[in-house]
C-alpha cells in the first residue's frame, strides 16, 4: 500500500512539475506591412507591391519550447504587372488569412512553420471593378519565419509566405488567362501578446 501511495504521489509530482514547466497560453494583435507580387508565368510578369495585414493571434504551449500558433488576419495586396502596357492586369485583393503555425522558442528567440489559408472577400481591377470572380473562393499557402519575442509581450519577425495552389483561377476565358497565379510575399511582423509568464 505504501508503495501505491508512493506512486501515485511520484506521478503527481511528475505531472505537476511538467504543468510548471509548461507556459501559459497567450494571445495578442499584430500589424505586418510586406511586399507582394505573383509569380512570374507566360501571361504576367508581375512587380512588387505594397501590403498590409492586421489580427489576432495566440500561442498554445503544447511543451515548454512548442506552441501552436494559429492567427486571424485581414490582408490587403496589390498585385501590379510591370508595365503600363498591362495596367488592366493590375489586382486588388483584400482576403482573410488564417496561419496555422507550430513554433519553436529558444530564449525569445522564435522559428515558425506552417500552413495557411487564404480566403478573398474582395477583388478589384485597376479601374476599381469588381473581379471576384477571377479569384479563387481558397488558396493555401505555406509560411515561415522567426522573431523574437519579450517575455510574452512584443514580438518583432520576418516571415515568408508563399502560395502552395493559385490565388487567381487559371481561366482563358478572363482577361488573365491561363496559366500559374501563385503569391509570393514578405512580411515584417509587428505583434504584441498578452498573458502568459512573465
Amino acid at each position: 500500500m505504501k508503495k501505491t501511495f508512493l506512486s501515485l504521489a511520484l506521478a503527481l509530482a511528475a505531472a505537476g512539475a511538467a504543468q510548471a514547466q509548461t507556459p501559459a497560453t497567450t494571445v495578442g494583435i499584430s500589424l505586418a506591412y510586406g511586399r507582394s507580387r505573383l509569380l512570374d508565368n507566360n501571361n504576367y510578369k508581375s512587380t512588387g507591391h505594397s501590403a498590409y495585414q492586421a489580427g489576432l493571434n495566440a500561442d498554445v504551449y503544447l511543451a515548454e519550447v512548442i506552441s501552436f500558433h494559429p492567427e486571424l488576419l485581414y490582408s490587403m495586396r496589390y498585385y501590379d504587372t510591370n508595365s503600363d502596357a498591362t495596367a488592366s492586369l493590375n489586382r486588388d485583393v483584400s482576403s482573410i488569412n488564417v496561419p496555422l503555425l507550430l513554433r519553436y522558442h529558444a530564449d525569445g528567440l522564435y522559428f515558425e512553420a506552417g500552413p495557411e489559408l487564404d480566403v478573398p472577400v474582395k477583388a478589384v481591377n485597376e479601374d476599381g471593378a469588381d473581379v471576384k470572380g477571377q479569384v479563387n473562393s481558397v488558396a493555401l499557402n505555406y509560411l515561415v519565419g522567426l522573431g523574437y519575442q519579450l517575455n510574452h509581450g512584443p514580438s518583432l519577425g520576418v516571415r515568408y509566405d508563399g502560395g502552395a495552389s493559385n490565388v487567381f483561377k487559371s481561366d482563358a476565358t478572363t482577361v488573365l488567362g491561363s496559366g500559374k497565379y501563385k503569391t509570393s510575399n514578405i512580411w515584417v511582423v509587428l505583434a504584441y501578446s498578452f498573458g502568459g509568464n512573465k
